[in-house]
């Protein structure tokens, strides 16, 4: 991790093709997108295709409403997104997530890479995509 970009490489139990669904279907994502380990997805709409977008609505605990989207940029379907990030708070700054996944046997390496962040919120960046992460493997 540098001061515009995160590396997260997580090795998930489920095989490629169940991450994959975790990663891309509302009924999955709404489940556990959001650092907040209390916070809820009000509304997921993905549209997983090259120029498809996507927006997220999400609820911390403490009552705060975020939302996140973007335009999906790179997809290869079980193994690599690349999508652009924005947040409705943060008009006109737009980075870049990529996620690759690699098979493991019955298991999947998650290597996630965020990009071209604003340098004073890298590290709450990291510890944001950590935290959604856990509640995955839960």
């Amino acid at each position: 991790m540098d001061r515009n970009n995160i590396l997260i490489e997580r090795l998930f139990d489920v095989p490629v093709a169940r991450l994959w669904e975790i990663w891309t279907k509302p009924e999955f994502i709404n489940q556990w997108f959001g650092s907040d380990p209390k916070g809820i997805v009000i509304s997921s709409d993905i549209d997983l295709a090259v120029g498809g977008q996507y927006r997220i609505i999400f609820q911390d605990s403490d009552g705060s409403i975020h939302t996140a989207f973007g335009e999906y940029t790179e997809v290869v379907e079980l193994e690599k997104l690349r999508y652009t990030w924005q947040w409705e708070s943060e008009a006109g700054y737009i980075s870049t997530v990529i996620v690759a996944f690699i098979p493991k046997a019955e298991k999947t390496l998650l290597i996630f890479e965020h990009v071209n962040l604003n340098p004073n919120s890298a590290h709450e960046y990291f510890m944001g995509w950590n935290g959604a992460m856990d509640k995955i493997v839960k």
